[in-house]
């Protein structure tokens, strides 16, 4: 079992230390973290972002991808009533990759991403999620992501960005990347 820490600045550090653990995250899956020091450099942009997509443009996703797809990002987003942030990318005209951060419990706020089969890969996904965490990090949160245990693609991809294992300093097993 590897065990990263959570790194923090020093006045955040106490505060996120006690931070409550979000609940409703289903058996088997793995809670990550990205803070300042984790964060990895930007992508080159591939793509042209947009803020607060409509949702004409959310349909232009939502046809590209899996009905169980979408129906989980779906379902999981209007869980969150208030989404706090939506970050996606276009290409041709069509949103192929979209970041979400629900709004916060305490000083967490928890991402979700969802890329265009055919756009995967590429780095949009990367690029979406690196600006949403650099947005929520802004607003003086911590970010985090819920991943399934089996997901090696979203795994790899949490990395690229600088998420971390929970660090049992929170009070939470951290298990193997």
């Amino acid at each position: 079992m590897e065990a990263l820490r959570v790194f923090a600045p020093r006045d955040k550090a106490e505060r996120l230390r006690h931070a409550p653990i979000p609940s409703g995250s289903d058996t088997g899956d793995v809670l990550a973290m990205v803070d300042e020091q984790t964060l990895t450099r930007e992508p080159a942009t591939t793509a042209v972002l947009v803020y607060g997509p409509a949702s004409a443009l959310l349909d232009t996703l939502r046809f590209d991808v899996s009905a169980a797809e979408w129906q989980a990002f779906a379902n999981a987003s209007e869980s969150d009533v208030q989404q706090r942030l939506r970050v996606g990318a276009i290409r041709g005209g069509v949103l192929v990759a979209l970041a979400t951060a629900s709004v916060p419990q305490g000083r967490l706020s928890r991402l979700r991403l969802l890329v265009s089969p055919a756009f995967r890969q590429i780095g949009l996904g990367h690029l979406v999620l690196h600006r949403a965490v650099q947005r929520v990090l802004h607003d003086g949160l911590l970010p985090y992501a819920t991943l399934v245990s089996t997901d090696l693609g979203a795994r790899a991809l949490a990395r690229a960005v600088g998420f971390v294992n929970l660090s049992p300093a929170f009070g939470a097993a951290a298990p193997a990347f």
